[in-house]
């Protein structure tokens, strides 16, 4: 593939990553936007809207253990919901598609990739993200990831890559993601995940309405989130395959990998519009 001139999307957002304290005060404004006060009218009033079109859905049973209601009622209560995982012939479909392709990061494989496009469109996880949304949601965007440690270095510069993807947080730092007024992103590991692996981790029940201090606190180090939050910090282990539901907004990071990892995210959003598609990766 050619590479292509960023759009003025990209062109604006990798301006703005570009100076620390610019991003930051975009961050703080956007979250006060999104997940402050305004937050539970701004989810009611879209909630209440008609017209949205329908995802499209997969009717395969990929999941027959899978209890909808258990999953949304975690996700209100606690802000994820793990314990599942997808069938191993996806994780080998999805796992083949990325070592064919060679990329380190992909931005929404769905269209290329079935084994993607029929997870996302899943029935039973587009009906979690219904009604944990309240509404039809809107299939916003899929990403694939390699993360690579010192161990798997040489793995790493084997695979193609963007010269202009935009970093937003410090490096294994807590952090919690403005995706829209609520949001639902499922990750799923297709390598086996363990405590060298980069797991997930994130900090249960921070998921609600921010008070504008929490707002100015996007970053969050790994002492203050113990002296805050304690117990309530959780790491999410698991076998290729394994299937974690989460509001972003609550605050959570990717723990410092010293292997390799590949993940995918589906992100669901109650109104925000997809974004423009990314630059051919060079």
């Amino acid at each position: 593939m050619l590479p292509q001139v960023p759009t003025m999307y990209h062109q604006i957002r990798i301006l703005i990553h570009k100076k620390r304290w610019v991003l930051r005060s975009t961050q703080v404004i956007r979250g006060w936007l999104l997940l402050g006060p305004f937050r539970p009218h701004a989810i009611r009033y879209y909630q209440r809207r008609t017209g949205v079109q329908s995802v499209e859905v997969e009717k395969q049973n990929l999941f027959p253990d899978l209890d909808v209601h258990r999953v949304v009622t975690s996700l209100h209560e606690r802000g994820y919901a793990d314990g599942w995982k997808i069938p191993d012939e996806y994780v080998e479909r999805i796992v083949q598609y990325a070592k064919t392709t060679k990329f380190l990061k992909y931005w929404n494989p769905h269209r290329e990739c079935k084994a993607i496009d029929q997870i996302a469109r899943n029935e039973k996880l587009v009906e979690i993200a219904r009604q944990y949304l309240g509404a039809e949601p809107i299939l916003w965007l899929t990403q694939l990831k390699w993360s690579f440690g010192d161990q798997a270095v040489g793995e790493r510069e084997e695979l193609l890559s963007s010269t202009n993807v935009p970093v937003q947080y410090d490096g294994d730092a807590f952090h919690y993601d403005t995706l829209d007024f609520k949001s639902l992103t499922i990750f799923i590991y297709l390598t086996d995940v363990d405590a060298s692996c980069g797991p997930h981790v994130l900090i249960e029940n921070t998921h609600r309405t921010k008070s504008f201090a929490e707002l100015c606190q996007i970053i969050l180090s790994d002492t203050d989130a113990q002296r805050k939050f304690g117990g309530r910090i959780k790491t999410i282990l698991g076998k290729k395959g394994t299937l974690l539901f989460e509001e972003t907004s609550a605050f959570h990071k990717a723990g410092r990998c010293q292997t390799k990892r590949l993940m995918l995210s589906i992100d669901y959003v109650l109104q925000r519009r997809p974004p423009p598609e990314r630059p051919v990766l060079s």
